[in-house]
């Protein structure tokens, strides 16, 4: 939702092709066992780092949040992390390289290229406008990267922020001890005011359709294939609309929140809690009181491809600064969302 220059293009319609680069995605290791794990840890979280335009505008201190950043990631630690709103050129090269050791395999930015950069295939409407930002969409691993595929939305709701980026999302096949497993990282349409919510709520849907035949066609049906990211989809504030079931329909997946624990009080974008958030808000003239999970880790379903043994729980990691008590404002948030976290069980 609220996000800082999370958007798509200027009209610069191309047509949805899929382009073979002929790079190789990332070192392929022989698998050293036949034996699949019985967990796979995914990490998801929106970074909110902004083009180096919008950091000086904004005063969003990107080179300052950065180390943050990375220090939080390291510090959870998960088998595969997906980061949304990686828009800053310089952030988005400094995060993989300062975390290599953690995670030797990465994945390039969602939309930084319409053709090669790296990528298996790129599909979708991208656009190479210098008026166009990327994607802000990538993910690295502990795991070899077999293949990396990226695909930009046709969907987006003309007059919002999120015309003028190549949004899409980032889909990697994954050698897990042995096991292929499909990951897909995605950021969708958010909502903005002067637009309506049932406008881009049903461009989230559509971006979720766009997904779900795009991985079809690539992955298949022969291994599961698990998705997160940033959804914008309001779990609490959609309720009466039903956004949050009407986005797995849509999808064809089962999606996990946070909200589905009753033990989790913090929400992925919490404003009362993180000071980041307050600040953001005068930015982005969004409430200082905002709390919702727009935030989701979940799987693909079809009756044929494989899936998880059950629906993980969502976990928001919480990271605040030495000392923080409840009460307090968490200063140590290097962004407006919290990251989420599960461990999947993999058939």
């Amino acid at each position: 939702m609220m996000s800082s220059i999370s958007a798509r293009r200027l009209g610069h319609a191309l047509t949805a092709t899929l382009t073979v680069a002929g790079l190789a995605a990332a070192p392929a290791h022989a698998a050293t066992t036949a034996t699949a794990p019985a967990s796979l840890s995914v990490f998801a979280w929106n970074v909110d780092l902004g083009t180096a335009v919008v950091d000086t505008v904004e005063k969003e201190n990107a080179a300052g949040r950065t180390p943050t950043v990375e220090a939080v990631i390291r510090k959870h630690s998960a088998d595969v992390v997906i980061l949304d709103e990686a828009f800053n050129n310089t952030s988005d090269g400094q995060i993989p390289a300062a975390l290599a050791d953690l995670y030797p395999y990465a994945t390039p930015v969602v939309g930084k290229t319409c053709s090669g950069g790296g990528w298996t295939g790129i599909s979708g409407d991208c656009s190479n406008s210098p008026f166009v930002i990327n994607g802000g969409t990538l993910i690295l691993s502990k795991y070899p990267i077999l293949a990396q595929y990226a695909h930009i939305f046709s969907n987006s709701t003309s007059g919002t922020w999120d015309y003028n980026a190549d949004k899409g999302a980032d889909l990697v096949e994954l050698n897990v001890n042995g096991a292929h497993t499909w990951v897909v990282g995605t950021h969708l349409q958010a909502d903005q005011s002067g637009t309506s919510t049932a406008t881009t709520q049903q461009t989230r849907l559509a971006q979720l359709g766009e997904i779900r035949t795009w991985t079809d066609q690539i992955a298949g049906t022969s291994a599961p294939v698990l998705i997160g990211g940033d959804l914008n989809v309001e779990y609490y504030g959609g309720a009466s609309r039903g956004d949050y079931a009407n986005a797995q329909t849509a999808v064809g997946g089962v999606l996990g929140s946070p909200a589905l624990d009753p033990s989790q009080s913090l929400r992925t974008m919490d404003c009362p809690v993180s000071s980041w958030c307050q600040y953001m808000s005068g930015v982005e003239s969004f409430s200082s009181t905002y709390q919702d999970d727009l935030d989701y880790l979940g799987y693909l379903q079809d009756g044929a491809r494989p899936v998880p043994t059950a629906l993980p729980t969502v976990q928001v990691d919480f990271d605040p600064q030495s000392g923080w008590t409840t009460g307090q404002l968490d200063t140590n948030a290097p962004s407006d969302h919290y990251p989420v976290q599960a461990t999947y069980q993999l058939p």
